[in-house]
């Protein structure tokens, strides 16, 4: 029994097919059938019933299933650690940031990480719903700072930093009649500003959009901010991004109107499939002990 028949195995299952197990691993899908149908001749079970359409699990097969998690997640674990044994100091750090995550405390860690190490050049990316942990799960960057929306838990280390306030605004421009006497029904006859996307897979995502209104995408959040200021939408924004404008009166808090404040929860990320370099751990640790994860 090797490792690379429990991986197929798995995959197998998890993806309900051999055909798109051998997508996912970019393997033939009989190179696939011959790894499984070796390790169930080595271990003398049936592992699958394949009297049916698709692959269906024996009684066997479910509880060999659920070890074979646990000792994958186990080896892949002590191949990253000998893996990190034998890294260097990198040379750059690469980490991707939601767009509403409050950038101020976050570079107060990364100019203390400088500080220590100011040869090592930072990278960072600012990504849109799902973007940065698609970017970590690629092995595009070491860290990401974002919501833990729709994705897999398993496939990351995750540590809650911090919650951010989204509040919904608009200007006063963008009606005719005054602000606080806009019902949320009407609020579906104005653009509603989103922003799209960064992640490929989650391209499509969006949240906080009410049903049956009409929608303008942008592509970041200063954009979507500008666009709601002068008049020509609404919109959830980060409150510590509009703070300001609601205390001086330029942005209204629609939640007055029926709309719901939500707190999205953000949290520091590292990818279980990729090996952590010193100093990518080194920022982990100062962005821990920051934030008192």
């Amino acid at each position: 029994m090797t490792l690379d028949q429990i991986e197929t195995f798995i995959n197998v299952v998890e993806c309900g097919s051999f055909k798109s197990a051998s997508e996912k691993l970019f393997r033939s899908q009989p190179a696939l059938s011959v790894a499984v149908k070796k390790l169930e001749e080595e271990l003398g079970v049936t592992l699958f019933n394949r009297e049916e359409y698709r692959p269906k699990l024996t009684e066997q097969g479910e509880a060999f299933f659920i070890r074979s998690k646990e000792l994958f997640s186990k080896a892949k674990s002590l191949e990253n650690f000998g893996k990190e044994l034998g890294l260097g100091h990198e040379i750059e750090i690469k980490i991707a940031i939601d767009g509403i995550c409050p950038l101020p405390e976050i570079l107060k860690v990364i100019r203390l990480f400088n500080k220590e190490y100011p040869a090592t050049k930072i990278n960072l990316s600012f990504e849109i719903i799902g973007g940065a942990p698609e970017k970590l799960s690629n092995g595009s960057v070491q860290l990401a700072i974002s919501p833990g929306l729709e994705i897999d838990p398993a496939s990351f280390v995750m540590n809650k930093m911090t919650e951010v306030k989204m509040v919904p605004v608009a200007s006063s421009l963008l009606f005719e009649k005054p602000i606080d006497k806009i019902k949320y029904a009407e609020l579906k006859e104005f653009p509603q500003i989103v922003v799209r996307s960064t992640g490929d897979e989650s391209s499509n995502r969006s949240y906080g959009v009410i049903d049956g209104g009409r929608q303008w995408s942008v592509g970041d959040l200063q954009t979507k901010k500008e666009i709601i200021q002068a008049g020509l939408g609404w919109g959830n924004l980060p409150i510590h991004n509009v703070h300001n404008e609601l205390e001086s009166g330029d942005l209204y808090d629609l939640s007055r109107n029926g709309l719901v404040s939500s707190s999205i929860p953000i949290y520091l990320m590292k990818s279980v499939s990729f090996p952590q370099g010193p100093l990518s751990k080194r920022m982990w640790e100062l962005f821990t002990d920051a934030f008192s994860l």
